[in-house]
């Protein structure tokens, strides 16, 4: 069965990542630990030391705080309350989060903000409620085993123990959080998507704009020469510019040479020209990286290339273009593939599943025909129907499983039986073939791209209708500070 990924990726955009929170929220974690919301509540915190996440987890030294603050209502967001202790806490993360970064609020814009993205938090969080959104064990595993290793940890079972050592049930309300935060970022991935539309007609616009150039992955080595008009303060005279196109004419000749000493070069050249010619070895940069007449006439070069005279308001480049790599091309291997799925269900169970499977595997090494046996027994409805039928398939189009199978089978043979999320297969590989993907992978690139520019603001739209439609009634005393 394919793999659910996206052409082009959608998980980098700035609409939530939560592997970049992840540490935040362990802090939140040692906070409820330490009792930090009760502190917060009676000190400074603009002024509070950033604690090291790894030495906290590791050892929370005994606090025992003297003061307590009795918890109030300072919002209501639609039906729910957000309370003084949540407000607290979240500020004392935010705390963390600025200090890391070297920022500092006043405490009354840190409340101010902070109280913002808790309202925000919870409209979504309402959301999430009425349209059942639900987030699978394994992100939230992965998720938290990427938190886990980055403060040392190396299981999910030993961050458990060290939370629940200090404070019982710390482990599953970071659990829940980091739940919550991979919840919002799924809905607001959605939301982004349904208000980005990128046309065939604005990749190809994109394509053929000079902010195209940064798509280019391949790198250069180039000898550049420049010949200088001479600086009069006017525009160079024609036979100025004569002068200025036989010198380079001359330099772009003697580069030609294979083995071709730039410095030499440009030293012989200079002998009876008025203006210092400057060059040298750029070494290796993409194309993107220089003015976009110089980057086109680079790409189009071949290795041991020189270019004619470029013209420019300053003068004449000669560019020798001497090392190139990386690869402007994408080539793939790709599969063509048959399988036959057997699924359990509520009349099949999954030994069931796998007897029936098995036995149609049976049938296949007596020399039964594949493609009838899929069109006859396969559960896949989109591909039973053509006999089982993938078509060509690529790295990264299958789940795991699969894709090991399928590259571990030779053309014209078929697998035996193995299992995947989605039940019992049989595949068969009927071809391979490697394809040339690059202008697929470029305009694919190139809606990344857009995708990439146009997301924080449709994001910001989003919330925004989001806050406008939602009931939220701030207290009095909590937009001051106490």
């Amino acid at each position: 069965m394919r793999n659910p990924v996206f052409s082009f990726s959608t998980t980098t955009t700035p609409v939530a990542d939560c592997a970049r929170r992840l540490s935040v929220l362990a802090a939140a974690m040692l906070a409820q630990m330490l009792n930090l919301s009760a502190h917060a509540a009676t000190a400074d915190i603009s002024n509070a030391p950033m604690a090291a996440p790894n030495a906290a987890i590791t050892r929370a030294p005994a606090v025992s705080v003297q003061k307590h603050t009795l918890d109030r209502v300072v919002a209501v967001v639609n039906d729910t309350p957000i309370l003084q202790s949540q407000l607290d806490t979240a500020m004392a993360e935010a705390q963390q989060m600025l200090a890391a970064q070297n920022r500092r609020l006043t405490p009354e814009q840190l409340r101010r903000q902070v109280l913002d993205q808790l309202i925000l938090q919870q409209i979504q969080l309402d959301v999430i409620k009425r349209q059942g959104i639900r987030v699978d064990d394994s992100r939230v595993n992965a998720a938290l085993l990427n938190l886990a290793k980055q403060l040392g940890i190396n299981s999910l079972a030993q961050l458990q123990q060290q939370l629940d050592r200090e404070q019982a049930g710390s482990y599953q309300a970071l659990r829940q959080q980091v739940s919550q935060e991979l919840a919002m970022q799924t809905l607001q991935q959605q939301q982004v998507a349904r208000r980005i539309k990128i046309s065939d007609q604005d990749v190809d616009m994109f394509l053929a704009s000079p902010e195209s150039r940064a798509l280019d992955q391949v790198e250069y080595r180039t000898l550049h020469v420049l010949v200088p008009y001479p600086e009069t303060g006017k525009a160079p005279t024609n036979a100025e510019q004569r002068q200025a196109l036989q010198v380079a004419d001359k330099i772009a000749d003697a580069l030609k040479a294979d083995q071709a000493d730039v410095n030499a070069v440009v030293a012989d050249a200079q002998a009876g020209y008025p203006a210092e010619i400057q060059g040298g070895d750029m070494g290796f940069h993409r194309a993107g990286e220089l003015p976009r007449d110089l980057s086109r006439d680079i790409t189009a070069l071949r290795v041991g290339q020189v270019t004619a005279p470029l013209p420019t308001t300053r003068g004449l480049n000669v560019i020798k273009l001497v090392e190139k790599q990386g690869n402007d091309q994408q080539i793939i291997d790709q599969w063509q593939v048959r399988h036959i799925l057997i699924s359990p269900s509520v009349t099949m169970t999954n030994e069931l599943a796998k007897q029936q499977i098995e036995s149609l595997y049976q049938q296949l090494r007596q020399g039964a025909d594949f493609a009838t046996l899929a069109a006859t027994y396969s559960k896949d409805p989109g591909s039973a129907n053509n006999g089982g039928s993938l078509g060509w398939v690529g790295e990264g189009e299958m789940v795991p499983q699969f894709e090991q199978v399928m590259k571990n089978t030779e053309v014209n043979d078929f697998s035996t039986p193995f299992a995947t999320q989605y039940g019992w297969h049989i595949l068969k590989v009927e071809g391979k073939r490697q394809q040339d993907v690059t202008d697929i992978y470029r305009r694919n690139k190139a809606r990344e791209a857009l995708y990439q520019r146009l997301a924080p603001q449709a994001l910001e739209d989003w919330l925004q209708e989001l806050r406008a439609q939602a009931y939220v009634n701030i207290m009095p005393e909590a937009q001051t500070t106490n």
